[in-house]
């Protein structure tokens, strides 16, 4: 089950919002431009300039015309405000007739020079409407420009709730947002999974590698995102030499330990790779967890080879053993089956020998100084014009080696020479 949400809230100023404020500044007029634009797609104000001069007073209509005013006269940002004045009293006169248009309000305002005004007119239109998306833009500035990144950030989830279109124009804007550490706590707070776009807006940070350590902060500090969203977090930390991170959001996502140095036996597990196993999932390299407890299924086609399953595991201390029994056919193929041991982040095995028939623990020794976690990895192949390979690996077990002066040659190691704490 997943992990109670906390309820209380939080309550946070940034130090330095400069470029916090550019990039809402932005994401507002561009969302504003896209909306007015969308405006044209509605087939009832194909027309509004005959609309708006009809006897019968049209406040909608005219309320569309002041709209496309504003939007033939925006090329940049510096021609919002001259372009909204030009277009106030076609608003005005929206306003006159129907006093619920929210993008005349959203004119007017932008029109007004004076900030008392233009934030009189902003409260009074927020009353009438909570999803407008020109109107709650401007209403994310003056939040902005008060220094409420609390409140900006509400107005976002409102914008994103009602205008989940806007996505691909509001989400960068989101992302400056993150790389500030003192907006992590709202952005815990609203991210409770209540609307489509918090996942959306997390699955899209989680593939930008530089989000990674933030998205870290706050998946530390709130309980937010999907399982899949966790899985690729704890991925990406790993396969970017995050190691230490990754195995810290393992633990609290999971809640539970990584393999450890101690001897003991290996799950099959596969739920948070690379803490869980890696299991290939082809149609001519494939592993799974055999109905049987304990065991793993694999199968490699003729001509398919590579790493079947592979998870990362706490380096164990001293010397140490890994202890391995499976069922796999051919006889005559299984020493094309192979144990490898990496240190995470390196590509060159310290460890790499064949399976052979039966039990055996391949005597490891000592892994290299400063490798605090390891990779354990089982490759295989079916070379070409041979049989497939086929069969199950018991569970792998890491026991630890009384002090012995070099690796048996018998193949399967003496049990009385491995012991297990």
């Amino acid at each position: 089950m997943r992990r109670t949400r906390r309820a209380h809230k939080s309550v946070f100023s940034i130090a330095e919002p400069v470029r916090f404020i550019a990039a809402l500044a932005f994401g507002l007029v561009l969302s504003g431009v896209l909306f007015v634009q969308a405006l044209s797609s509605f087939s009832s104000l194909k027309a509004p300039q005959v609309a708006a001069w009809l006897p019968i007073q049209n406040g909608l209509s005219q309320e569309q015309l002041a709209a496309r005013t504003l939007m033939g006269g925006v090329e940049t940002q510096d021609d919002v405000v001259p372009s909204a004045q030009a277009a106030s009293s076609l608003a005005l006169d929206a306003f006159r007739s129907e006093p619920l248009t929210p993008k005349a309000h959203a004119i007017l305002a932008l029109a007004e020079s004076n900030a008392e005004s233009r934030a009189r007119i902003l409260a009074a239109a927020t009353r009438i409407n909570r999803r407008d998306l020109l109107l709650q833009g401007l209403i994310l500035e003056e939040q902005v420009k008060a220094g409420d990144y609390s409140g900006s950030l509400g107005t976002l989830d409102r914008l994103l709730k009602v205008h989940p279109e806007q996505e691909a124009a509001l989400f960068p804007v989101l992302m400056r947002a993150l790389e500030q550490q003192a907006a992590l706590p709202v952005l815990g707070e609203i991210l409770d999974g209540s609307a489509g776009w918090h996942n959306d807006f997390l699955d899209f940070a989680v593939r930008k590698p530089d989000a990674l350590p933030a998205l870290a902060d706050l998946r530390e500090r709130a309980d937010v995102g999907s399982d899949e969203f966790e899985r690729r977090l704890i991925a990406g930390l790993a396969q970017n030499n995050r190691t230490d991170r990754a195995y810290r959001l393992f633990q609290i996502s999971s809640g539970k330990q990584a393999a450890s140095g101690g001897a003991g036996p290996i799950d099959w597990a596969s739920d948070f790779a690379p803490f869980d196993w890696k299991l290939a999932d082809d149609r001519g390299l494939r592993a799974q967890e055999s109905r049987r407890e304990g065991q793993l299924d694999i199968y490699v086609r003729s001509g398919e080879g590579g790493l079947i399953a592979e998870r990362l595991i706490r380096t164990p201390s001293g010397r140490f053993g890994v202890k391995i029994g499976h069922r796999i056919m051919p006889a005559d193929q299984i020493r094309d089956v192979r144990l490898q041991l990496r240190c995470a982040g390196s590509g060159t095995p310290f460890f790499d020998e064949r399976f052979v028939r039966g039990v055996k623990v391949f005597e490891v020794g000592a892994a290299p100084a400063g490798c605090g976690f390891m990779s354990i990895g089982i490759q295989a192949r079916a070379w070409s014009g041979r049989s497939a390979l086929r069969g199950t690996v018991d569970q792998l077990e890491i026991v630890k080696l009384a002090a012995l002066p070099e690796k048996s040659d018998t193949g399967v190691a003496d049990t009385e020479e491995a012991t297990e704490e």
